[in-house]
């Protein structure tokens, strides 16, 4: 996260640094983002750039933020909306990044972040690799998502499994979001071939609850 010498900037300044990265980031891959272009486009020096951040990571991390946190913020009211139904959620949230994803200002560098498969797997910049039951703070945030489920539609048996049943799903939403921005399937064939894993994924949630009760149930 940038450093506080970074957020104490003017409001321009910061702005102007944040446009410079994101359009680096939208011009090439991650690998190939270049510190001294973003420098240059800012027009700031390379020891500035190392006072606001660690490293182009950690810049990118920063860019992300509130994206993530709207997302989250996003994500809970749709819990409340959809009383628990967290499929329905995730279902939710890939037609919403669908559909308006393309009216997006910044379309091209959310697009490359979802293509980059190091990215959404490797690091914690997504947050794939860090969010789940790896820090305090997220798992209380699983321990709410855990109290708001309707049980009924979705049987896990404590929060630590819904972690795990969270990640699969994020997995989905990236894979689904992959595939629309190489636009290597119709979108009606994406969304039906993520619909029917959904399906695979619910049932298999359902039946594994329920051998697991019958077999605690037997050892009474």
């Amino acid at each position: 996260m940038p450093t506080q010498r970074f957020l104490h900037l003017p409001d321009l300044k910061r702005e102007k640094i944040k446009r410079a990265a994101i359009y680096e980031f939208s011009r090439f891959s991650f690998s190939d983002v270049s510190i001294n272009q973003i420098i240059k486009e800012a027009d700031i020096s390379r020891g500035s750039f190392y006072t606001y951040f660690e490293d182009k990571e950690d810049l990118l991390a920063y860019l992300l933020r509130d994206f993530q946190d709207s997302c989250k913020r996003w994500f809970f009211q749709n819990l409340e909306l959809c009383e628990g139904n967290i499929y329905q959620v995730f279902w939710n949230a890939i037609l919403m990044l669908i559909h308006f994803g393309r009216e997006q200002e910044d379309f091209v560098f959310y697009r490359n972040i979802f293509l980059n498969e190091k990215l959404m797997t490797e690091t914690s910049i997504i947050g794939f690799k860090e969010l789940f039951y790896k820090n305090k703070k997220e798992q209380e945030l699983i321990r709410c998502c855990f109290n708001k489920l309707d049980h009924n539609i979705c049987p896990v048996l404590s929060a630590k499994e819904l972690s795990d049943l969270l990640e699969l799903l994020l997995f989905l939403v990236a894979k689904s979001m992959a595939m629309y921005f190489m636009e290597s399937a119709d979108i009606d064939e994406v969304l039906n071939g993520i619909k029917y894993q959904f399906k695979i994924v619910e049932e298999g949630v359902r039946q594994n609850t329920l051998k697991r009760q019958d077999r605690s149930n037997s050892n009474v």
